[in-house]
Parts: C-alpha cells; structure tokens; sequence
C-alpha cells in the first residue's frame, strides 16, 4: 500500500511538472515610448516583466523626454561638449546617422526642432491648430541636419557643431524596440507577436497584418498581408498625428528640407525587414520621398513594402497584400 501511494504520488509529481513545463498563451501589455505595446507569446515560463524591463531601459536611454537620457544630454550639450555613450546607445545612434545619410535626410534624427515648432513633440499642443509663422520653420529647418553632430564609433561618443542642434529618434526607436523584444521572444518562447505602437515583428511563425486604412473607412483595415517569421513591419501616415487648418491636412510627419508636412502624394508606407530601425525609418521617408524615389530607395535597403497614395491606390514592392477596404485599389 505504502508502495502505490508513493507511485501516486511519484505519478501526481511528474504531471505538474510536466503540466508546468508544457507552453500555454500569454500576453504582456504595458505603455512605453508614448505608446501602447502588447506582446502576446507562447511559452511555459512568463516573461512579461523582462519586457517591461527592456522597454523601460530603451526608453530611459533614448526618450527626448527622460532627462538624464542620452538623447536629452545630447539635445542639452552646449557645442563642442563631448556626450559619451553607453555600449547599446552608440549603435543605435550610429544606425540612425546612417540611415540617414542614405535617405538623404529623408528619414532625420536632427528633425526636433522642426517638431516642436510644429507642436508635434508630447504633449501634442500642435499650436492650437494653426501652423507656425515662415520665420519660425525657417530657423528650425536650419538646424535639422544630421551633419550638425559629429558621431566616433571608435570613441562611443558624439558632440554637435550648434548647440541648438537635437535629435528624436522618434521615427526608430520603436522599430528597434521591436527587433529587441522579437530576439529575447527567440529565446524564450515558441512563437510570439510583438506589437509597440504600430510597429510588428513575428516570432516563430508567421502572422497576417491588416493595415489600418489611412483615411475614414467602415473596414478594420485596408489590406493585409503575410509577415514572416522574424521580419518587422513598421507603418507611418500622415492620419496619425494631424490637424485641419482652412482646409489643408498638416500632419506630423515633416519634410526637413522644406521644414514642413510632406506633400509628396504618399498617405501611408508599411516597411518590411528584418531589421526593427530600418523598417520604422524608412516607412517616414518613404513618405516623405513619394512612390517612385521610395520604390527606388526600398530596392536599395533591400526592404519590402506597401505605399499607399492620396488617390488610394496601394503600390507595392516584393510584398504580396489583399485588399479589404474595396476604396483603395492595386496599382
């Protein structure tokens, strides 16, 4: 008798255990970088405060609004004053000079000045609706360029030329917040759906993606289409963040060269790589840029997409979608 309840109870152990090692469906939710995120993965183990945790960090390091951030101690420098950076601070940063040198400023992190003059950094006052005077874009558009700061990778640090000069990184981080949870989702769950403000990387498997429709629509989406296990899709529109002013739309997402919201005929761009910073910096300059320089800047990145123009018609590259909303049309 002592001998069958011990193997009951041996019985009963080994089926908790393996009840407690067995996968089941989870869902991490929190806001971070001005934006809901939730990442639901399966996975025997719950891993939701490591998210928390990382999104708090990259926060803390890249937030124009934390202070003590590299971003707010970079934009606080006087000019010539060495800012050095820590190992996670430098690459990003070095990325994003990059990135926008070869969207020829297209996508720039230098682009604060020109948001703020437009009310289009938090709390979003965006000037009580009314556009700045010309004078005010014209000495904000002066400043936004990459070229203004001098980054050294060998150093790890960056100093600017005008101590006016700041960056957001706004337009990225969420991508490489994104590419940073998909690779701990990696290792510790089987599959898992990352979504931080709009920006989606798959783990795992792969996902449908319906698209938001840019403007007033009965459908939950416009389109979908496939996102590959491992790839990010990032969406930027000018229906995110805008407002009316005498009958013209004028949106967050700026041209640095003309200081002003982007008219180039493009009302949304989803990105798709494997790469999170890439993919959120390029959905802005593919805005920015319109469809041919943005299908032409696409093949060289090596990115997918899906551009969606004020005509409603969708313009895609290397990207398979499936038209819901019957307003919007292929190209």
């Amino acid at each position: 008798m002592k001998k069958l309840t011990a193997i009951v109870l041996l019985l009963a152990v080994l089926l908790c255990a393996l009840c407690a090692c067995s996968p089941s469906t989870k869902t991490a939710r929190g806001f971070a970088m001005g934006s809901e995120y939730y990442v639901t993965f399966s996975s025997s183990k719950d891993f939701s405060s490591e998210i928390s945790e990382m999104l708090s960090s990259i926060e803390e390091s890249f937030s124009t609004k934390v202070e003590g951030s590299a971003i707010s101690r970079i934009n606080a420098a006087a000019e010539s004053d060495v800012i050095h950076l820590s190992p996670e601070e430098s690459p990003v940063l070095k990325r994003c000079f990059e990135i926008a040198k070869e969207t020829d400023g297209a996508f720039e992190p230098a682009i604060l000045p020109l948001v703020q003059a437009w009310g289009f950094d938090p709390p979003y006052i965006m000037n009580g609706s009314v556009p700045p005077a010309d004078a005010v874009i014209d000495n904000a558009r002066a400043l936004c360029d990459s070229s203004l700061f001098v980054y050294s990778e060998e150093a790890s640090s960056v100093y600017k030329l005008n101590g006016s000069a700041c960056l957001d990184l706004g337009g990225a981080i969420k991508g490489y917040a994104a590419e940073r949870i998909r690779d701990l989702a990696k290792e510790r769950a089987q599959q898992a759906l990352v979504y931080i403000g709009g920006t989606i990387a798959a783990v795992g498997k792969s996902y449908e993606i319906g698209v938001t429709p840019p403007r007033d629509s009965e459908e939950s989406y416009a389109f979908r289409f496939t996102l590959l296990e491992n790839e990010i899709c990032a969406t930027s529109g000018d229906y995110e963040r805008y407002y009316i002013y005498e009958n013209e739309r004028y949106h967050h997402i700026l041209d640095a060269k003309t200081g002003r919201p982007a008219t180039s005929g493009v009302i949304s761009a989803t990105i798709v790589t494997e790469d999170g910073i890439l993919a959120d910096a390029l959905a802005t300059a593919v805005v920015v840029l319109g469809v041919d320089e943005g299908i032409a800047l696409l093949e060289k990145c090596g990115a997918k997409g899906a551009i969606v123009t004020t005509d409603k018609k969708v313009v895609t590259y290397g990207l398979t979608v499936t038209i819901k909303d019957a307003s919007y049309v292929l190209a």
